[in-house]
């Protein structure tokens, strides 16, 4: 008997779901950052407990909840279907997986209470999701309302400021607006790109919402315990970590195209034309790697091969 009734997908993964999946899955940086999550919640789940993978994507998380975790029963949860449907070709022949789908009521999405139902979800982990989150108030109460009591909540972000933080251990946000700032200015400077200079200004101001859309500025962690609180959340414990993160790694991240939408939306916006996107990609990279360069001789934190980022991680009790 199935724990619930599983979303089913009705057409094939993405190109740009699979795109990132396969950008990100494999890399050391991902597996550091999701697996020091896992080691903090480690023994407290137990068999046949129902866990929460909130905002899992194309599976690129679950996957290794499923290596530790082999005996509890997972909820894969995500607010658009075509990366759930990457998560769906990947693990829906696993017995104990189950597929839901978090779709919009107006204007926003529905709170995870709504879709599993009150004091259902044993544990619910989120990775690499809540900086994503708009209305994270309502995210954090429907995630509050979902839980059992005792139930954990914990999270991961490489995109939470931190105050005491140094400067040269970077967040995503840090390297997204530097590399778009070079990208621009080789735009303004090499008459390859010339065509897009026109109205560049009046553009960047344009697409100022489409860049935070996909990379939103950065929240502080007080900001993220402050709202776990008025959730109803308690023992909350913090912690956060260094991880190297190689430049080709990066790279490969930062070329997924439903990405470059967000890194550089000036040329050609959420649908470029052929030759924009390839304009876009070339500009992309080539300003990643200037930017890499700098940090090679400029921050004592990277060398020739890698940088290094922070990732904080939240756990919280109902």
């Amino acid at each position: 008997m199935r724990l619930y009734s599983t979303w089913i997908p009705n057409q094939p993964a993405s190109k740009g779901a699979t795109d990132y999946h396969n950008a990100v899955v494999n890399t050391s940086w991902h597996k550091t950052n999701i697996n020091a999550l896992i080691n903090l919640v480690k023994g407290k789940i137990k068999k046949d407990q129902v866990v929460v993978d909130y905002g899992a994507g194309t599976g690129s998380s679950t996957i290794y909840l499923f290596k530790t975790f082999k005996e509890a029963r997972f909820l894969v949860v995500d607010n658009s279907a075509s990366w759930l449907t990457k998560a769906y070709e990947i693990l829906h022949k696993r017995k104990n997986v189950y597929f839901l789908l978090l779709e919009k009521q107006g204007n926003r999405y529905i709170e995870l209470n709504k879709l599993v139902g009150k004091n259902s979800a044993d544990h619910i982990l989120s990775f690499n999701t809540v900086h994503l989150i708009p209305g994270i108030k309502e995210a954090f109460g429907g995630i509050h309302s979902a839980l059992k009591k005792g139930g954990l909540f914990a999270f991961q972000s490489g995109n939470i400021a931190r105050s005491n933080r140094k400067d040269e251990i970077l967040m995503i946000d840090d390297s997204v607006r530097k590399i778009h700032d070079i990208a621009l200015k080789i735009i303004r400077g090499d008459n390859k790109f010339k065509k897009y200079t026109k109205r560049l200004s009046s553009r960047v101001k344009q697409e100022s919402r489409q860049r935070k859309f996909i990379f939103p500025s950065p929240r502080s962690i007080e900001y993220y315990l402050k709202t776990l609180k008025s959730s109803g959340f308690r023992n909350v414990i913090v912690t956060h970590k260094r991880i190297r993160v190689k430049y080709k790694d990066w790279l490969s991240f930062l070329k997924v195209r439903r990405l470059q939408a967000g890194i550089l939306p000036e040329i050609g916006g959420k649908d470029p034309a052929p030759q924009e996107e390839q304009d876009r990609d070339t500009l992309i990279t080539r300003a990643s790697r200037e930017y890499f360069k700098r940090l090679e001789s400029q921050n004592s934190f990277a060398n020739s091969k890698s940088f290094t980022a922070e990732w904080i991680y939240v756990q919280a009790e109902k």
